[in-house]
């Protein structure tokens, strides 16, 4: 079946992976978060979860790499989920695709894939101490502008090998392996990415939906509709096309060309509940940046 995984079990990963601290706002299936590119790098994360908690926000995305060190020893992730508890914020996902760019899945060297596969594993283990039931994953990219280097069987080939290693690990750990759909020449359609995710058979390898990065050759709403109850965790963003043969861009919330209305509509018939992340970059010279993303998602949930 293409658009199904059992009601039970999906209520159950739901429900287990989502603190309980984090749900039931107005009887809502959405709840909103925050990726921690907003706010500046050297800014402490628990003085990230209070502002966001400060913001309306429940959750935050998190960054290996970025936020939390490589090399984190599990203690510190620990006392991370504890911040994160004191402050009433779930720690929504843990991004890995920035610390596999010197590792990538698809590598034709299989000491790099393993590599690879070595920096997930850790991340899994970060992951179930800090209480953050998925992680986000970029596994390869198929070039780098206009330089082609792997090959896109290929690139399916390796990466489903390696995934299929991670599973049980993430099994165990009741941690999710989400990969998003990213402008990395992968996955570039719902059909391919919901046949990746259907070769598995597991609820713990699922699919991180980026709203906006779908939008210059595709719909978002229809990619919620072909992925439906595989998609775990969600990124909000606008985008502006253009009408000519150039590249649109990316736009603020409600300021591009995403049919909120359709998308959320999608996201309701398909079942989707849990966090809905902007994925905004800094702006330093607007002290009151966070609070506008914060109040824009608002108006988009009530669209739904």
């Amino acid at each position: 079946m293409h658009d199904t995984i059992p009601t039970v079990m999906q209520r159950r990963e739901f429900a287990g992976l989502i603190p309980a601290a984090a749900l039931g706002a107005g009887g809502s299936p959405f709840l909103k978060s925050i990726c921690g590119g907003i706010f500046p790098p050297e800014m402490p994360l628990a003085e990230q979860f209070r502002r966001a908690r400060d913001a309306g926000f429940a959750g935050l995305e998190i960054r290996l790499g970025g936020e939390l060190p490589h090399d984190a020893p599990l203690e510190q992730a620990a006392r991370l989920a504890e911040e994160a508890r004191r402050a009433g914020i779930a720690i929504v996902s843990l991004w890995v695709g920035q610390a596999l760019s010197a590792a990538p899945l698809n590598h034709p060297d299989p000491e790099v894939r393993a590599r690879g596969s070595a920096v997930i594993h850790q991340a899994i283990d970060l992951a179930r101490a800090m209480n953050c039931g998925a992680l986000l994953i970029v596994p390869g990219r198929l070039g780098d502008g206009g330089k082609f280097i792997h090959g896109y069987q290929d690139t399916w080939d390796r990466v489903t090998a390696e995934f299929r290693k991670l599973i049980p690990h993430a099994a165990r750990a009741r941690v999710m392996l989400t990969p998003e759909n990213v402008w990395n020449k992968f996955l570039v359609s719902p059909l391919e990415m919901r046949t990746f995710i259907d070769q598995f058979s597991s609820p713990w390898l699922q699919s991180h939906f980026d709203i906006g990065n779908v939008m210059q050759f595709g719909y978002p709403q229809d990619w919620i509709q072909t992925l439906g109850p595989r998609i775990k965790r969600v990124h909000v963003k606008d985008y502006k096309l253009s009408r000519r043969a150039e590249q649109g861009r990316f736009a603020d919330l409600l300021e591009g060309d995403v049919d909120w209305p359709s998308v959320m509509a999608a996201l309701r018939k398909a079942g989707y509940r849990g966090f809905l992340s902007p994925e905004m970059g800094r702006r330093p010279e607007d002290p009151g940046y966070l609070e506008k993303v914060s109040k824009a998602l608002d108006q988009i949930l009530a669209m739904a």
